[in-house]
């Protein structure tokens, strides 16, 4: 390789706002899938050097999506067949709805040469071995969803999100139903019912699992419940002790009644003892009561009562408002006992648990999160033309047995054209198709033999003789020009290394894919009689990289007229393989996912 060819590759290399790229090629360089990016390929087995540049222009939204999104169905339905139902049709307007219009445009500068990369440019012509085209297509995008996953997709998504059946909402109305006791007990404020109720706005199952753990907790220690009703052990033993103070009460009325009735009866000595007896018990009637009332619970209650034997028309009207505060306080307090069950509320949060809980209803974190990133795929679609100039120069070999070089080859420099109209898709995200016909004033260069010539010549002037000789390359056989027609069948599949159910962050942290790439090439001619109609195919393993800069490479392997019709002679198929290496640097790469 000359200095110049040197100069040719590293300014290549450097192009750095070239944004095109094919994703593989066959031993001409030539792929009919075009992508938006940028690419320098070099066939180092059939040294072919490829520069390609396509970009998107003027990419404009065709028509509005303005169907309900996958979560705004899932908010309004209340069952999940009614969400199936609202998928299906907010799919199949966002299938039609959704599209994409615009342009693509740019071309492609490919050099070859036997001796290695050919100078594409030298003073200004094209030159041997190379060529230039120009390319322009409308690009249109869609989006194509996965109805086929649409019942899988729907019951992940209804059960993982907000749920919503007549079940749940059942188990949630009983919850709401103990809640709304302890409020009207005033056992709870305003503030701890919607604190006991916050699940019901939570959106997935596990936050929602989450928040019912926290409340059971949350009612089990009776935080936020009122300070009076925190201990319904006290509570309980305040309850018994003013019933019995009411029935002390009762008695101690009794006894005054019984007093006042002794000091009636005339004077005696019986009479005295039994008084005196009467006046004692009073006396332990009134250290208990003083003792009763004395009591921490009770003295809460603020009743003001005096113990004392001079004071009990006082001490009577105090005990008669004591009953009747003692009488309201136990009613009160019995209302409120009463009403109060933590364990029909923990019961009524745990049955709601364990319909969270069940899995049979529940597609796991992995799978769930595989089908929505496989809800839809967008379809990129190109309908291109592409045209352009090829030129071969080569050293022919006119076969006259004429000793003279000058005499006995020529020079030739053959222009040609070629036109082409071609299709690209692609489709569920790495899948890339590409169909291409084309026509072009070509020759059978590539048919010719190769042959190395040595002349001699013999200086018989001096003694001794001095023989010198000159060695030279040069084509030989039956040259042809004729058009040329071709059909270019390319598949592409992208197959990533990292599993495809990955978050979608981490899908888009990986660059590498590996690139599998077969292809078929179908050519027939026109005003020759050297060529016959012929078909080739191969199959080429690429590396993919989605970040820009990026170098790779690859392999394919190519078998050419396959049927042997061009050949005087018929060779098995592994005869007509050959191997080339490919050498790509992604100059500016595109995402295949993206969306």
């Amino acid at each position: 390789m000359n200095g110049k060819s040197m100069l040719l590759v590293v300014c290549l290399f450097y192009i750095s706002y070239l944004q095109s790229q094919v994703l593989g090629q066959d031993k001409a360089g030539f792929s009919s899938i075009v992508q938006p990016s940028s690419t320098f390929n070099l066939d180092l087995s059939d040294k072919v050097a490829t520069l390609n540049y396509y970009e998107e222009a003027r990419l404009r939204d065709f028509k509005q999506d303005k169907s309900q999104s996958n979560e705004e169905c899932n908010l309004r339905s209340t069952t999940e067949n009614e969400y199936i139902t609202k998928l299906r049709t907010a799919w199949d307007l966002q299938d039609k709805a959704y599209r994409k219009l615009g342009l693509l445009y740019g071309g492609e500068l490919k050099g070859s040469s036997s001796d290695g990369v050919s100078l594409l440019v030298k003073d200004e012509q094209v030159m041997t071995g190379s060529s230039i085209s120009l390319l322009a297509g409308l690009r249109w995008y869609k989006r194509v969803y996965n109805f086929k996953d649409l019942g899988r997709y729907a019951k992940a998504t209804y059960w993982k999100n907000t749920l919503g059946s007549a079940d749940e909402k059942a188990l949630i109305a009983d919850i709401e139903k103990e809640v709304q006791k302890l409020a009207d007990a005033q056992i709870i404020t305003a503030s701890k019912k919607d604190e006991l109720l916050l699940f019901r706005s939570v959106k997935s199952r596990e936050d929602k699992l989450e928040s019912i753990n926290s409340k059971i907790k949350s009612v089990l220690d009776e935080q936020g419940f009122i300070t009076s009703f925190n201990d319904k052990t006290k509570l309980g033993a305040l309850v018994m002790n003013l019933e019995k103070l009411i029935d002390d009460i009762s008695n101690y009325e009794e006894d005054e009644k019984k007093y006042e009735a002794l000091k009636k009866l005339a004077r005696s000595s019986s009479n005295d003892v039994e008084i005196n007896k009467m006046l004692d018990k009073m006396n332990e009637n009134l250290k208990s009561f003083q003792t009763a009332i004395d009591a921490e619970d009770i003295k809460a209650l603020k009743l003001s009562l005096e113990a004392s034997n001079t004071k009990w028309s006082t001490n009577k009207e105090k005990l008669d408002k004591a009953r009747e505060a003692a009488s309201y306080n136990v009613y009160k307090f019995n209302t409120r006992a009463g009403s109060y069950s933590s364990e029909a509320l923990i019961a009524s949060y745990r049955k709601y648990k364990e319909f969270l809980e069940d899995k049979s209803k529940i597609a796991s974190e992995e799978e769930t999160e595989n089908l929505r990133l496989n809800t839809y795929s967008i379809q990129r679609n190109l309908l291109y033309i592409r045209a352009g100039f090829t030129n071969n120069a080569f050293k022919y070999d006119l076969t006259n047995d004429s000793t003279s070089i000058d005499d006995r080859f020529v020079d030739k420099n053959i222009q040609g054209y070629r036109l082409e109209l071609g299709y690209t898709r692609q489709f569920k995200r790495y899948n890339f198709l590409g169909f291409n016909f084309s026509l072009g004033r070509t020759s059978n260069v590539e048919q010719l033999t190769t042959t190395t010539y040595k002349f001699e010549k013999t200086d018989t002037t001096v003694v001794p003789n001095i023989k010198t000789a000159t060695e030279m390359k040069a084509l030989s056989g039956v040259f042809d020009t004729f058009i040329k027609y071709g059909l270019s069948f390319d598949y592409g599949y992208l197959i990533p290394f990292h599993k495809r159910n990955l978050p979608e962050d981490q899908i888009k942290s990986n660059k590498l894919l590996l690139n599998v790439n077969p292809f078929v090439r179908h050519n027939f001619y026109s005003k020759t009689e050297t060529l016959k109609p012929n078909t080739s195919a191969g199959l080429g393993l690429y590396s993919f990289n989605k970040e820009n800069g990026s170098i790779a490479g690859g392999l394919f392997i190519q078998a050419d007229d396959i049927f042997n019709v061009n050949r005087e002679e018929a060779v098995n198929f592994t005869k007509q393989i050959s191997v080339g290496v490919i050498f790509k640097v992604a100059i500016k790469s595109f995402n295949p996912a993206a969306k």
